[in-house]
């Protein structure tokens, strides 16, 4: 049963069978020391993906994004534009021959995972926000690269807005989560400096739920969490119906990596204020000025991870 918001989440079976498939494994010193280093320069083999693979990965982008793309509901992408990808071939060590194939979108990386796994994840979303902010690139379930800068790039708002970098973040992992229901009024500078705005309680945004089965623990407002356990229109077996967005509330997220701060970013040049929190899988944004449907979004972690992972556009 999945716990309802203002409540305390303890996601055990659920979430230990989801990292079993998923393969979350946060990044230590120890063992990206023992790891092998990618090789130097940028490494994109292009591949279109065989049909069995192809025809998953659009099982998998249409469940969410089909009633994007055709205008029946108003959300965020959770994938992107099914017209804007990029198809390459990835080193994974654990992969038949050692490489998988992967689609880039604007806002994630699909992965094959169907070698081992079934629906849904025989595609799998890469754990790209985690590698952004540590600095280490997962080669394998074991596997990671040697350390490298985290991204020194905004993980919200225009590509040339002053924010929050997912480098910034990379200092704030084991701060302490936000107390449970209670109003969310911590800000975050571009620079990383964390402070408190009593005023921003009248956002009406509170926490909702931690997530207190790992450490460090982290909270998860009630707008991301009403958005990760939400219902709403879906394509799912030929046909529109109405059911959950995602088949457990980590699938497209992971678990959190920070808690949750406000912040002022440029949006087409506008100073807005948004709410951002990095998870292992996605950043998202809560912009209470945007218009309903999109005030939650996913940010454009496909985009940040494949420039910084490969130094070209996708």
């Amino acid at each position: 049963m999945t716990p309802s918001p203002r409540r305390r989440l303890l996601p055990s079976t659920l979430l230990c069978a989801t990292l079993v498939l998923a393969v979350s494994v946060l990044w230590s010193p120890a063992v990206a020391a023992e790891a092998p280093a990618l090789e130097p320069g940028p490494v994109v083999n292009p591949a279109a993906p065989p049909p069995e693979v192809e025809a998953i990965f659009q099982r998998t982008w249409a469940r969410m994004d089909r009633p994007v793309t055709e205008g029946r509901v108003n959300r965020t992408w959770i994938w992107g534009p099914g017209n804007a990808v990029t198809d390459i071939v990835e080193i994974y060590g654990d992969a038949p021959s050692g490489e998988r194939h992967v689609r880039y979108f604007d806002k994630t990386r699909m992965e094959d995972n169907s070698w081992r796994a079934e629906q849904p994840w025989d595609v799998t979303n890469g754990l790209l926000a985690q590698e952004l902010v540590t600095g280490v690139v997962q080669l394998g379930d074991d596997a990671f690269s040697d350390p490298r800068e985290p991204a020194n790039v905004v993980v919200a708002g225009d590509p040339d807005s002053p924010g929050p970098t997912y480098a910034t973040f990379a200092k704030l992992l084991n701060e302490p989560p936000h107390p449970i229901d209670q109003p969310i009024i911590h800000t975050i500078t571009p620079e990383g400096v964390v402070g408190t705005d009593p005023s921003l309680a009248a956002q009406n945004v509170w926490t909702a739920a931690l997530y207190d089965t790992r450490s460090p623990v982290h909270s998860v407002p009630n707008v991301f969490w009403e958005f990760m356990t939400g219902t709403g229109l879906i394509y799912e077996d030929g046909q529109y119906v109405i059911g959950p967005y995602f088949e457990n509330p980590i699938y497209a997220t992971g678990y959190p990596l920070t808690e949750p701060y406000w912040t002022q970013v440029n949006v087409r040049g506008v100073p807005t204020l948004v709410l951002v929190q990095v998870f292992e899988r996605r950043v998202l944004t809560y912009t209470p000025s945007n218009p309903d449907g999109w005030k939650v979004e996913a940010g454009n972690v496909g985009q940040h991870y494949y420039m910084w992972r490969y130094g070209q556009q996708p």
